[in-house]
């Protein structure tokens, strides 16, 4: 997946993917590629501006991290975001997956190194305001360095252990 998403990254065009993408709430996510007839999209999520905010996702969503770490909490209602007080509070690492979906009121944050892979029903799956194509360049070059740094850590760890 790894390898994959950096080709599909490195293939896209930031003058068409630019308006599909967006940041805020502490997350940017960069589209890659989508098919309206099948209605799924796909995007890399980053780092982004903002703070972190509590969201119910109008879309399904399975999410898999390449690199980095992040933290979900979810909320069964406004009260316990309200009153800070998830239900469900669990870490991500590299190869973890989840899956969201609409009604699933969670806030993410994660490292500045993190990156994922994000599989979404519709278009766009996130809040906040769209990419310019200069902002999409920069995102996308930042987003290739870590999952290059992820690829060269998972090769030198595979040559620690194969000597």
């Amino acid at each position: 997946m790894l390898t994959r998403s950096l080709a599909l990254l490195r293939e896209a065009d930031p003058q068409e993917h630019a308006p599909a993408s967006a940041t805020g709430s502490g997350l940017t996510y960069l589209a890659l590629t989508s098919d309206v007839e099948k209605d799924y999209a796909v995007h890399l999520r980053i780092a982004g501006e903002g703070e972190s905010a509590p969201r119910d996702p109008a879309e399904k969503s399975v999410v898999l991290t390449l690199g980095g770490t992040m933290e979900l909490e979810a909320f069964r209602h406004g009260g316990d975001v309200d009153a800070d007080t998830p239900w469900y509070v669990r870490q991500f690492a590299p190869e973890n997956i989840y899956a969201c979906h609409p009604g699933t009121l969670h806030s993410v944050e994660q490292s500045e190194d993190a990156v994922q892979l994000v599989i979404s029903r519709g278009a766009t799956p996130a809040v906040g305001r769209s990419l310019s194509v200069e902002e999409y360049r920069l995102a996308a070059d930042r987003a290739q360095q870590l999952l290059g740094h992820v690829l060269e850590s998972r090769g030198a760890a595979v040559a620690q252990i194969s000597s």
